[in-house]
């Protein structure tokens, strides 16, 4: 009987070590993905650091402001890496830290980074995130002037090479950032509208982190609903059609609701 209870009580101490194994495991898994979000954040945060250090070097008559963030009449807020306001124009910065070779299209919805490892990392296509800003900082500047003269300007930060074709958007590396903001000699703007703009943006600037962080998990949360084939505007579900300019997803709800998202496949498949 004794040797029963004793075998019973090892079986016992064998089960819950390997419980307790399984779960630093799995804990250990669910720690992974989170530490590589943070390196991504941080990787980021130190490429608009350098942009920031290359914009100090432009003239007294630029103004350059980092990390605003404004909300349009809608509700949805944007968070923009660099505006650089003078009377040639307003520069629109979409910062990416990324290392190797980055291949893209402008009317592509994905471009790609390709790694060193052979691996491919898909991510956002920035000349349209930017366009996206650039719609938002005309409703809240559009009282200013008639016609703003917008630039957009994508800037990679540590890249090896950069291989894309665009004309709707100026993409450089950050050696070639300087040049290509100051090749702009025309005079557009007025020196009491650019300080008058730079009033502005610094009063609509949101600075709550509460605020900040929401933004960011209502980026997250519509990209989920555009995969899953819902309408991130009103939740009726995404339909396939096709328009003037190709295959796109749009929302069910039409003409209520006018949410569309582009599908261009052709353009998305990158080849090496």
């Amino acid at each position: 009987m004794e040797y029963i209870l004793l075998g019973s009580i090892i079986l016992l101490l064998f089960i819950l070590a390997q419980i307790k194994s399984a779960g630093k495991k799995k804990r250990k898994l669910h720690r992974v993905p989170a530490h590589s979000n943070e390196k991504a954040e941080r990787k980021g945060q130190m490429g608009e650091a350098i942009v920031q250090s290359i914009l100090s070097r432009l003239g007294n008559e630029y103004i350059s402001l980092h990390d605003v963030m404004i909300q349009g009449s809608s509700g949805r807020t944007a968070q923009i890496d660099h505006i650089v306001l003078s009377p040639y124009g307003i520069f629109v910065l979409e910062t990416k830290a990324y290392s190797s070779y980055v291949k893209g299209y402008e009317d592509a919805k994905n471009w790609v980074q390709f790694l060193k490892n052979g691996q491919r990392h898909e991510f956002y296509n920035p000349i349209k995130q930017n366009e996206g800003h650039i719609r938002m900082l005309q409703t809240v500047l559009n009282d200013i002037v008639g016609t703003l003269p917008f630039v957009s300007i994508v800037v990679f930060v540590g890249t090896k090479d950069v291989e894309v074709e665009a004309t709707k958007a100026v993409v450089v590396q950050e050696n070639e950032l300087l040049a290509a903001i100051q090749k702009h000699t025309e005079h557009k703007l007025s020196v009491e509208q650019v300080h008058k703009m730079a009033d502005v943006l610094w009063e609509v600037n949101i600075t709550s982190e509460k605020t900040r962080k929401r933004h960011v998990t209502d980026i997250q949360k519509r990209a989920e609903q555009v995969e899953n084939g819902i309408c991130p505007s009103c939740s009726s579900p995404l339909v396939e059609r096709t328009g003037q300019y190709g295959v796109f997803l749009g929302c069910s709800g039409y003409p209520r609701c006018k949410f569309k998202v582009s599908v261009k496949r052709d353009r998305e498949v990158i080849q090496s």
